[in-house]
């Protein structure tokens, strides 16, 4: 026969759920503009700032813009970078901004790859050097009320 009081297991105490970070995180913002313009400069000669608010050019220069784009999707020539494609890229490359793309991508893709794969490996590493300077911002950041919207 088992003595004594038999006692139940404590059951566990719920934490409540951790608050999961919404704002803007400065780090990742800035390392993702730069995947961004790496490939926005290959493929499309531009930067993404660029991409958005520079006018069609004059002269085929192989720099597109979102009108180019959108003028290629709609059926469209795709501007004048793509409608001179047929004088001075290779056969068989279609006359339209896809074209032009498909010509940057065959010049510039493995540069662009490479760039990718450094800034991936630099964007690990610089954020590990950096790391109790960009806690220091945070702290300040905190302190200043602006902890829940941005962080680096």
């Amino acid at each position: 026969m088992i003595r004594g009081v038999i006692q139940m297991a404590r059951r566990k105490s719920k934490r409540s759920p951790r608050k999961r970070f919404t704002g803007i995180n400065v780090t990742d913002a800035a390392l993702g503009y730069a995947g961004v313009s790496i490939w926005s400069e290959a493929l499309l000669g531009v930067n993404p700032i660029e991409f958005f608010t520079k006018q069609p050019a004059a002269s085929s220069t192989g720099q597109l813009n979102v009108y180019e784009i959108l003028d290629s999707l709609m059926g469209g020539k795709g501007g004048v970078s793509a409608a001179t494609v047929a004088q001075y890229y290779p056969p068989g490359t279609k006359p339209n901004a896809f074209g032009v793309i498909q010509v940057n991508a065959s010049r510039n893709g493995i540069d662009a790859l490479v760039k990718s794969v450094g800034l991936g490996v630099a964007g690990s590493v610089g954020k590990k050097v950096t790391r109790k300077p960009r806690a220091y911002l945070n702290k300040t950041l905190r302190q200043f009320g602006l902890g829940d919207m941005v962080r680096f």
